[in-house]
């Protein structure tokens, strides 16, 4: 079975089309079919069914395209290697953090950290957590700063607690909440949400139903993006539920307000998830020093 059909067929059912995964994988369609053909039979079975709507994958096609992927991956970070070694950084870490937390921490912490190791090369990925934790527990980071996403630890990863936080529910200085504070009905207020429209995650429900919040409108979301949102919050028509201490890093102007409720927030603590065989290394343990650090609330 070659290695090459397998990346080739996560294409295909990436894209939908057995065309425009040609036009991507810059090969020709004929050439792309005939080694699906192949790699169907080598397997004995079908890997996708084909409609006018495209082409949908087979449980087994699924499984041999996340083998592609997985070739893929490591395919790309050979390459990263290689690249890194030309410009003479021997050494590299990966770290992967969620947007908002992503936005307000990482434009102070790489600078420090490549002042503290000049030879070490950083990539930073941003994502939703949940996709960022399964990456790494697939080896494609080294570190993730996220918040608690479940009690279960995967194998083979650490997780250490970075700085304690919790949820609140936001809007800009504009809206009607900020300028005259009252106890309206907030499910007829309009909301974004980070991720997807609906629902929200299950301790922001759970926060909002204990304040009498059962059915929050929101028509807007964004995906792996807090500039958008935030930008959207500012202009005074939403509320979000954010964490309250990346909030609090990226607007020093004071243009967003906290709604008061009768509820406590919800915890949500930042925690820093990290592959076992890298976390005793210097480099990490300076990061996640230096997160911390840029993390606290100023004195006073």
């Amino acid at each position: 079975m070659n290695p090459k059909h397998l990346t080739q067929l996560a294409m295909v059912l990436e894209k939908g089309s057995i065309t425009e995964a040609a036009k991507s994988l810059a090969v020709t369609q004929p050439t792309l079919t005939r080694n699906m053909a192949t790699l169907e039979m080598q397997a004995g079975a079908p890997l996708f069914t084909r409609s006018r709507f495209g082409v949908r994958s087979t449980p087994l096609g699924e499984a041999l395209a996340r083998e592609g992927r997985a070739i893929a991956t490591r395919v790309q970070q050979a390459g990263e290697s290689i690249a890194q070694h030309r410009l003479g950084l021997f050494n590299r870490l990966r770290v992967g953090v969620g947007p908002l937390l992503g936005l307000a921490l990482m434009p102070r912490l790489a600078p420090a950290f490549l002042d503290a190791f000049p030879h070490v090369a950083l990539t930073i990925t941003t994502g939703r957590p949940t996709a960022l934790v399964e990456e790494l527990v697939d080896g494609q980071h080294d570190v993730v700063i996220a918040p608690a996403l479940s009690r279960e630890l995967p194998a083979d990863i650490s997780r250490t607690l970075l700085l304690q936080d919790t949820i609140g529910v936001f809007c800009g200085a504009l809206h009607p909440l900020a300028i005259q504070p009252s106890s309206p009905a907030l499910d007829a207020c309009e909301w974004i949400n980070v991720g997807v429209t609906s629902p929200f995650q299950n301790d922001e429900l759970d926060y909002l139903r204990r304040n009498g919040i059962r059915r929050p409108k929101t028509q807007l979301a964004t995906i792996a993006d807090a500039a958008i949102l935030l930008q959207v919050l500012r202009q005074g028509r939403h509320l979000a539920v954010l964490p309250r201490l990346p909030v609090a890093m990226i607007d020093t102007a004071g243009e967003l307000r906290q709604i008061a409720l009768p509820c406590e927030p919800a915890p949500r603590d930042v925690l820093a998830w990290t592959r076992t065989s890298v976390v005793e290394q210097p480099a990490v343990q300076g990061l996640l020093h230096l997160a911390r650090e840029l993390m606290l609330p100023p004195a006073g």
